[in-house]
């Protein structure tokens, strides 16, 4: 049975994770080069508004294009999967997409299932995160071991929210938004983002985030 998460910490080097943070506030924040940093979604910020818009995701043979500390964190997400196989998946992927996300203070996402994907990731950019900042990752789980936590994943969309009350009764994790963590989710894995709280001030939830996908298999 996958697991419904799975969490590596240190994923990137020090000197690769503070390359990644300054790379993103000297060009994923402008808005003329905000586009090399998200090849799904235009960035998020919840300050001011996002744009939906959609682009080509980023299959193995097209990693290497990525610019600069891109390519570093897109190279490692590609090793991290030996033979092809997520942690939190069985079945083999061909690709993954990547948008940039901001969570300021008062924001967050409710409850939801991304269904459609093999996996998603999400990598914290940020290089500071203190416990009372908030804007933690919440997981809906029905079982507690010592292999993992694994969530409800078949639940029906149209009934995301009943399904949200049901589930979350029963328990569930928290993921703290570590510096240079990643955190994979299984596919359809019921889950939120808890709001980034007045104390963070004028510091933000910066995370890398996408789907893994399987361009040969109907999802």
């Amino acid at each position: 049975m996958n697991r419904a998460f799975a969490i590596v910490d240190d994923f990137l080097t020090d000197r690769e994770h503070l390359d990644l943070w300054n790379a993103f506030q000297e060009t994923g924040l402008s808005p003329e080069r905000a586009g090399e940093w998200n090849q799904v979604y235009q960035r998020q910020d919840a300050e001011h508004g996002s744009e939906s818009r959609l682009h080509t995701p980023i299959s193995r043979d097209a990693a290497g294009n990525l610019p600069g500390a891109l390519r570093v964190f897109g190279e490692k997400l590609f090793a991290l999967a030996s033979g092809n196989q997520l942690p939190v998946s069985e079945i083999a992927w061909t690709g993954f997409s990547l948008s940039a996300w901001i969570y300021r203070p008062g924001f967050g996402l409710e409850w939801h299932s991304d269904t459609g994907w093999l996996a998603a990731y999400i990598y914290y950019m940020h290089p500071v995160w203190r416990s009372s900042w908030g804007g933690e990752l919440l997981v809906a789980a029905t079982d507690d071991s010592a292999s993992g936590i694994e969530a409800v994943a078949s639940l029906n969309t149209d009934r995301s929210r009943d399904a949200a009350e049901t589930v979350c009764r029963t328990g569930g994790a928290f993921v703290y938004p570590r510096p240079n963590r990643l955190v994979l989710l299984r596919g359809g894995t019921l889950h939120c983002i808890k709001n980034v709280e007045r104390a963070a001030g004028q510091a933000f939830r910066a995370s890398l985030s996408g789907f893994f996908f399987n361009a040969d298999k109907a999802l």
